[in-house]
């Protein structure tokens, strides 16, 4: 019996490409006057090669932006910080998140996010698009000090449920870093199959593989 469903953030219950793309318009657009020789076209070009889908810390990625298009009239730190500011107003539902999420709660069972990331902006997204109010738990990896894949993110996660590990299930898009990592952890898991290619050299597959989150609630329902 599952007692705790667990959800990774971006690419999972959001769509963070959607989000992104948003986001590179419009901050090039508050930053226009100093962006304006580079252009919008090169700057979400070279912006969105250098974040490489999130990889790159963005406390890390802004001092190479600023390097790589020679700005000069803005500083790395003044553009993180519009980051943070206005990157969580930009985030983007994936279809059925908030609906599977409030259906898994009326079953009476536990909910929470389990994600890498900075813990304002975050918490911030959670908070924009109304999931937080559904979530019994959050666990940012810059808040507790640790990050997915460790398998000790995820036993942090259930031990502060109170549920065992073997209990629970997490649900998340990256092989490597959601799916490796909570079955280290004892947990179940589900692939969220975005994009749906399990890559070479990882293994064992996810307990149940779905490619819509609404999908989760009939794997529960079993």
């Amino acid at each position: 019996m599952i007692n705790a469903v667990l959800f990774d953030l971006d690419e999972t219950l959001l769509d963070r490409s959607g989000a992104i793309h948003n986001f590179v318009a419009d901050q090039y657009g508050r930053f226009a006057s100093a962006l304006d020789r580079i252009g919008p076209k090169v700057f979400a070009e070279r912006f969105l090669a250098l974040e490489d889908y999130g990889r790159v810390p963005k406390d890390q990625f802004y001092p190479a932006l600023v390097e790589k298009l020679g700005i000069k009239d803005i500083s790395a730190a003044e553009m993180l910080e519009d980051y943070r500011q206005h990157y969580p107003s930009c985030a983007v539902l994936q279809p059925g998140a908030h609906a599977t999420i409030a259906a898994i709660r009326a079953d009476g069972l536990l909910t929470g996010v389990i994600t890498n990331g900075n813990d304002r902006v975050q918490q911030a997204k959670l908070t924009a698009t109304g999931l937080r109010d559904l979530l019994d738990i959050v666990v940012v990896s810059e808040a507790v000090g640790l990050r997915k894949p460790d398998p000790a993110i995820f036993a942090l996660a259930t031990n502060d449920l109170g549920v065992a590990s073997d209990r629970s299930i997490y649900v998340g898009d990256n092989p490597a870093v959601d799916i490796v990592g909570a079955a280290g952890a004892g947990l179940e898991t589900a692939w969220f199959r975005n994009p749906p290619v399990w890559p070479e050299g990882i293994g064992p597959r996810a307990t149940v593989e779905i490619d819509h989150l609404h999908e989760m609630l009939g794997y529960l329902e079993r």
